[in-house]
């Protein structure tokens, strides 16, 4: 009897020098006791609520006890099938809550972000069709100036023209005057020369008439 309960005693060490530390929860029962031993006649030490976080560092199957360590450092023994392995539903649930009050914050903000993106977008579309505004009256712009311009040139080319016949006209103008001031001078030749031709006939009749008149009265004398 006594050879096994010294062996007892061996397994149970060895299997609590084997336990590595675990995360574990308390329960979903509202409170727990925390122990000083492995049994209820061991003092407690203090109440667990549920959900509270702690580290399994020791357990004893024969017992049913587990050895637990809190986050502040105290230790103690507590019932294991209290203990859970994943935060209980009023954790979940919070967690859950608090997931969602940061994906309705993200939404929220993503929700204004397609606000502000949409008035962005809505300005732009105002902007771009000013901007087509502005093009196209630019575009009337250009045309009338291509059309001034044409027009400019044609002009331009038309005064040219234009210069050129005065030019042609001037010059035809000085031809003429000179022609003009030819005949002028050949006219004004020909009078003179018919003045002096008549100045010289003249002469010539007051020579020769004297020499008639008298080849006259001596023939009269004669008879």
């Amino acid at each position: 009897m006594k050879k096994q309960l010294i062996l007892l005693i061996t397994l149970t060490a060895l299997s609590s020098a084997a336990f590595a530390e675990q995360q574990a929860f308390i329960t979903d029962k509202l409170e727990v006791t925390m122990r000083t031993g492995q049994s209820s006649q061991h003092k407690i030490k203090r109440m667990l609520r549920s959900g509270k976080p702690l580290k399994v560092i020791e357990q004893n199957r024969e017992t049913g006890y587990s050895k637990i360590r809190l986050n502040n450092g105290s230790e103690g023994w507590v019932l294991t099938r209290h203990l859970v392995y994943k935060p209980v539903a009023s954790l979940r649930l919070k967690s859950a809550l608090e997931n969602f009050g940061k994906i309705k914050a993200e939404n929220q903000k993503v929700k204004e972000e397609l606000a502000a993106l949409k008035g962005e977008a809505s300005n732009s579309a105002s902007q771009n069709k000013t901007l087509n505004a502005e093009t196209e009256k630019l575009s009337r712009e250009l045309d009338q100036i291509r059309t001034t311009a044409a027009n400019a040139i044609q002009v331009a080319q038309e005064k040219e023209l234009l210069q050129e016949r005065v030019v042609n006209l001037e010059r035809e103008m000085q031809t003429v005057s000179r022609e003009n001031q030819t005949l002028k001078d050949s006219s004004a030749q020909d009078w003179f020369l018919i003045g002096g031709g008549v100045l010289f006939g003249g002469m010539l009749l007051g020579l020769l008439i004297p020499k008639i008149s008298w080849r006259k009265k001596s023939s009269w004398d004669s008879f």
